[in-house]
């Protein structure tokens, strides 16, 4: 019986629905009187389009370098001695154009030479060394902070 009831309500809205609806286009938006506002704007935007255009087809510089939490050093010496530490970092700065690090690791100054991100370019720089006169250097994997070796 309920769902007589439904069916009863429900049927004459649906037909209701069904009839053909006519849009009203006597509409024209051209009568709004906005398009010399809209002609600077578009004007605009085309000035944009053609500034980041130009902006796109310039040459970037920036230089991407990969973070690693490790790199690989080459460890020319360790001393208790800071003056001799000081010496042998002045000596590395004159043979080497990688970077060079002093680290104090009580009570030890060690010397340090390169920033690698694996073991075969260092041990290139190794043999490098050995051959400039630091016959005991050594491949080191060491964090990648400045804080620490600073």
């Amino acid at each position: 019986m309920k769902l007589l009831a439904y069916i009863s309500l429900l049927l004459p809205l649906l037909t209701m629905g069904q009839q053909n609806i006519k849009l009203d286009e006597s509409f024209d938006p051209t009568t709004l009187n906005d398009w010399p506002d809209s002609r600077v704007r578009i004007e605009q935007i085309k000035s944009l389009k053609a500034y980041y255009a130009g902006v796109g087809s310039q040459i970037d510089t920036l230089e991407i370098v990969e973070h690693s939490d490790f790199v690989f050093r080459v460890q020319l010496g360790s001393t208790i001695d800071y003056e001799r530490a000081i010496m042998i970092e002045e000596r590395a700065a004159e043979t080497f154009d990688d970077e060079i690090v002093l680290q104090f690791d009580s009570p030890y100054y060690k010397i340090r030479v390169g920033k690698m991100n694996n073991r075969e370019d260092a041990q290139n720089l190794q043999q490098f060394a050995i051959q400039n006169g630091y016959r005991r250097a050594w491949v080191i994997r060491t964090e990648n902070t400045l804080v620490k070796e600073n």
